[in-house]
């Protein structure tokens, strides 16, 4: 048998050495994670997970370098009517039931722990996007043609200027058909300032398309004077993503003639914005040990975009200092 020449034993070691080396040398890339503050009380905060930094996108609606959005208590998800990433949500909500004294007890270095046991997506997960959700709510019944205004319905609103209010309920509804809602019929007061009284209750018709100013008690086509508009079905306020004004809405606990000022807790207030599964699971509950304070649930939510999924829990709503809105969450790329 003819031997193999030392120079081909040499060439063939050689070769098995690279190839040794090329498979020891590759590793898996590393799954994003980390730990954010984001100052969400004057704008929008907007965070890229895959690359864990805050971005400042020009257009958020048309841009997808991010992935979540913080600004107050409101938290958006980069997909559907809020923009074209394409993330969806869902929530593992395991303190949902529970108490506030229970809520009230957990900590960030508590609930590590449940963080941390979430590993990959818990079998039946529904992922939902973002949708447009109005500060005006549950302001009627039925459907199509047979709707009907909910008048023990009371909103108090703040309007455009951010320094005036107003007391309102819907009272009528006209001409809805199954593809449109026709009118609806305002009764509304206005309160000059925080401290002072309601003037004379006046009713205000606006129709679909069109927006009204309270303060005015008119119509007005002005892209940033209005405070109620009427859009696809949709009461909208001029606040948050709807509009450029100081604009929220906050609910009642009287009714409409009882109803003495429209004027509460500025945190109170909610504007319209894009929400899913932050909006159908809040991440906190308000004013738990009658302090006007947020304490998180510590809920974990899944938050997917492609292939990737990120676990998030959001476990601060202060900052050393006690300042509000400055939103403090981990998270964690896991096994989709």
């Amino acid at each position: 048998m003819r031997r193999a020449s030392r120079p081909s034993v040499l060439l063939l070691s050689a070769s098995l050495l690279s190839l040794a080396c090329s498979d020891t040398v590759t590793d898996p890339p590393a799954l994003a994670s980390g730990e954010f503050t984001v100052d969400a009380s004057a704008s929008w905060k907007y965070v890229s997970l895959g690359d864990s930094v805050v971005v400042s996108p020009t257009s958020p609606r048309e841009s997808s370098e991010w992935d979540i959005a913080f600004f107050a208590t409101n938290v958006t998800l980069n997909g559907g009517d809020a923009g074209p990433g394409g993330v969806t949500g869902a929530c593992v909500c395991l303190n949902q039931d529970a108490t506030s004294a229970e809520i009230l007890a957990m900590t960030p270095a508590s609930e590590k722990d449940a963080f941390d046991a979430v590993t990959t997506v818990p079998p039946g997960t529904i992922f939902e996007s973002d949708a447009l959700t109005p500060a005006f709510s549950s302001w009627y019944t039925g459907n199509g043609a047979a709707i009907v205004a909910d008048e023990s319905r009371v909103f108090l609103v703040r309007l455009s200027d951010g320094t005036s209010f107003a007391k309102v309920h819907m009272t009528g509804i006209s001409g809805a058909t199954a593809t449109s809602i026709g009118s609806v019929t305002l009764e509304y007061a206005v309160q000059s300032s925080a401290t002072a009284a309601f003037g004379a209750t006046k009713t205000i018709t606006v129709t679909e398309g069109t927006a009204v100013d309270l303060n005015s008690d008119a119509a007005t086509t002005s892209a940033t004077a209005w405070d109620v508009r009427l859009e696809d079905a949709m009461l909208l306020v001029n606040g948050g993503v709807s509009g450029p004004g100081a604009g929220g809405v906050a609910d009642g606990t009287d009714t409409f003639e009882n109803t003495t000022t429209a004027s509460t807790q500025p945190q109170a207030y909610r504007t319209d914005r894009y929400a899913g599964i932050f909006g159908s699971s809040p991440w906190y509950r308000y004013n738990l040990a009658g302090d006007n304070r947020i304490s998180p649930t510590f809920d974990v939510y899944l938050l997917k975009r492609g292939t990737a999924v990120y676990k998030v829990q959001i476990i601060n709503y202060y900052n050393a200092t006690g300042a509000a809105r400055h939103i403090t969450f981990r998270y964690q790329q896991i096994a989709s």
